[in-house]
């Protein structure tokens, strides 16, 4: 991986795109598909470094394989046999399909964004928007106005920070179940594979899964983490991951970082979420992706996790009127 990279060379104005740009001259580009962001470049001495590991072409976005940085409404992860119940009615999220049915990753992966300023180059903040709806799947027999916002900040020591907002609001005449999640890979400049690199979580729990990646039964989906409060891979080495972890350590404030860093160069990307709107931290090491397997490692915040509509839906459920919210601040300082 070369740390000068010229994404914005690779991906044509159609589907419609935007870049946000900040003074210090970081620059995000994000897709009206999916909300889905395709790089984020911050300058080097060399020239950009870009710290995600997005979609290079349209034809990679149509396919979406690896949910490279997608955003995930009103579920993240996976569904037992893409089924759940809610009141007296069992709900199918993929009506008709055989084979593989795991009802991944919610219902806007492939919708369509609008937002208020016109494709092209923008200011550093940009909010897309998008509502589910029953006429998307009737599986899913709710409305659900979604809202994305991207923000880059600059850190008050010269770092770059991206801020992802993300809000599902009930507009449904009953209680809905909604889930947010984001799925962002991270890299870090100089590494072209994750190997070498460490990360860090504050947990106490990882969940176990079947062969399928849902959550074993009740409370056999739970391993506590030795020691408590702390996973640590250092470095990451051969270890390959797709899996949560939850009873997440916060700090004074109620925040939780996640920290990938490179001790050969000393850089390091920090995720912070609230503990209040993200219980989960899922890892995923690139190993089924069709391009460049782990060459970066996903850490995603998510409300709740795999099977959430089986498994938690009471406290997925949200009034008419009613928002989840879910953010997380990304900080990277280099070496």
């Amino acid at each position: 991986m070369n740390d000068v990279t010229t994404p914005h060379a690779q991906m044509p104005a159609d589907p419609a795109t935007w870049t946000l740009t900040h003074e210090n001259g970081a620059r995000l580009r994000v897709a009206a598909r999916g909300a889905t962001l395709l790089s984020w470049e911050v300058p080097e001495d060399s020239g950009f470094a870009d710290l995600l590991d997005g979609y290079r072409t349209v034809e990679e976005l149509e396919t979406y394989n690896g949910y490279r940085n997608a955003v995930l409404a009103p579920w993240s992860n996976r569904i037992t046999d893409a089924r759940y119940r809610y009141g007296d009615e069992v709900h199918d999220v993929e009506p008709g399909q055989a084979g593989a049915r795991d009802g991944l990753h919610g219902l806007v992966t492939d919708a369509t964004f609008d937002a208020d300023a016109a494709p092209g180059e923008t200011g550093p903040s940009l909010t897309l928007r998008t509502a589910i709806t029953p006429q998307r799947n009737p599986g899913y027999p709710f409305t659900v106005d979604v809202a994305v916002t991207y923000t880059l900040v600059a850190g008050p020591d010269g770092e770059h920070a991206l801020t992802f907002e993300m809000t599902g609001t009930n507009a449904s005449e009953q209680d809905a179940p909604i889930g947010l999640g984001w799925h962002p890979y991270f890299r870090l400049p100089g590494h072209e594979r994750i190997d070498e690199l460490h990360l860090t979580i504050p947990a106490r729990t990882r969940v176990l899964t079947d062969e399928g990646i849902i959550p074993l039964p009740g409370d056999a989906a739970f391993e506590p983490v030795d020691p408590p409060g702390a996973v640590g891979l250092s470095p990451i080495g051969q270890t390959v991951l797709d899996q949560a972890f939850t009873d997440l350590v916060p700090d004074p404030d109620g925040n939780i970082a996640s920290v990938l860093s490179s001790p050969r160069t000393g850089a390091r990307l920090t995720l912070w979420q609230r503990v209040d709107e993200a219980r989960i931290v899922h890892v995923f090491t690139g190993d089924t992706l069709d391009r460049d397997r782990r060459a970066s490692a996903a850490v995603e915040p998510c409300s709740f996790g795999a099977d959430a509509l089986n498994r938690q839906l009471e406290d997925m459920l949200v009034p008419p009127g009613g928002t989840r919210h879910l953010r997380a601040d990304v900080v990277y300082q280099r070496g």
